[in-house]
């Protein structure tokens, strides 16, 4: 019996101390640094910031009665465009007021606006205005104050761009605005007939003239011509016979109300007139100055005015290309007129009339191309 119970508490014994022998830890490898999910993601890129641009903040802004003027020119008249213009000074400098107003208030709301995407937004402004002349070129051909100042947006070319000073943190940004040029605007706008490949808008003309004949303060200027631009081509004669011509530029027209700002070269009726330089034809019709007539323009903008023709021209059309020597219509005594000739009127692309005179005291013939 004994003997029986010393073997049990051997038995114990054993198996206490077997469970207190301290066991090896498990031996596992090392997880690579990618195991972990934090480490192995890939940083979350940062949406670029999509700025909305002039057009649609514009758009989306109310702006004050301080923008629009009081009134346009007056509708019942005997007097010409740029008469009414120049006689209503008032009216006319309101118009400088008002446009200044409205960009103020643009660039407040681009201000604004791009505060929505930077804690601190600085907007540097880089303004080419349009001149009265143009502003009040515009207007006279709208039917109210309202639709006048709805074109404001279109009279200009307006870009923003970061400063080279630009961070997140204080963002800064440029604002370039231009004003458009006669010949860009006056095709576009509607209420200015434009966009009739048919006619010349009469704004254009009205533009055209009182930027060449008046200074910045609405005054008459001189014939002086030292200011005016050059022309990048020579001409070549638009007649196939040198018909003789004078300078006329700037002389008294309609009794003094106006300037002439061309070159008249008499001929025969029915004389076939001639392309002076190679180019497009911009626009073939009629008006109650110009009579029938042609406006070809070369390659680098500048605009050849070919009126008075005896008929609307049915050599060319607006959009053909015409070479040098082409006969693109006949002469003729059409429009204010009183005698068959050729009024050459040349407009450069910076929107004044330039003297043709010279130029055709030095063109070459058509059999000498």
């Amino acid at each position: 019996m004994k003997k029986n119970i010393f073997i049990l508490l051997l038995v114990l014994a054993f198996f206490f101390s077997a469970c207190s022998i301290p066991q090896a830890p498990a031996v596992t490898p090392d997880a690579p640094a990618s195991a972990s999910p934090q480490a192995n993601a890939a940083p979350t890129p940062t949406a670029p910031v999509v700025l909305p641009t002039f057009d649609e903040i514009i758009a989306g802004h109310t702006f004050s009665k301080d923008c629009t003027p009081q009134a346009l020119y007056p509708t019942v008249t005997d007097l010409k465009g740029y008469d009414i213009i120049v006689e209503n000074k008032e009216i006319t400098q309101s118009f400088s007021d008002c446009f200044s107003v409205w960009f103020s208030e643009a660039v407040s709301t681009i201000q604004k606006k791009y505060e929505e995407f930077y804690p601190h937004v600085t907007i540097t402004a880089d303004i080419d205005a349009p001149t009265w002349q143009l502003l009040s070129s515009v207007a006279y051909g709208c039917e109210s104050p309202e639709e006048f100042v709805a074109l404001f947006p279109s009279l200009v070319s307006v870009v923003i761009e970061k400063n080279k000073d630009f961070t997140e943190e204080n963002a800064s940004f440029d604002v370039d605005v231009s004003a458009k040029t006669p010949q860009q605007l006056f095709y576009e706008l509607p209420c200015t007939d434009g966009g009739d490949p048919s006619s010349v808008p009469y704004g254009l003309f009205t533009c055209t003239y009182l930027n060449t004949a008046y200074d910045e303060n609405m005054e008459m200027i001189g014939p002086e011509e030292e200011n005016l631009p050059v022309l990048a081509e020579q001409l070549t004669f638009p007649f196939a016979e040198r018909y003789d011509f004078s300078n006329g530029w700037y002389a008294d027209r309609d009794g003094g109300a106006r300037r002439h700002t061309g070159t008249d070269i008499l001929c025969p009726e029915g004389t076939e007139e001639l392309a002076c330089v190679d180019g497009t034809v911009l626009a073939v019709g009629t008006g109650e100055g110009t009579g029938n007539y042609v406006v070809i323009v070369g390659g680098d903008g500048t605009q050849y005015h070919y009126y008075h023709m005896v008929e609307v021209s049915d050599f060319v059309a607006a959009g053909d290309t015409v070479r040098r020597g082409d006969v693109v219509g006949l002469a003729g005594n059409t429009g204010n007129s009183t005698a068959n000739h050729l009024h050459l009127a040349i407009i450069h692309p910076s929107g004044v009339y330039v003297n043709p005179y010279s130029y055709l005291k030095d063109a070459a013939m058509p059999d000498a191309q």
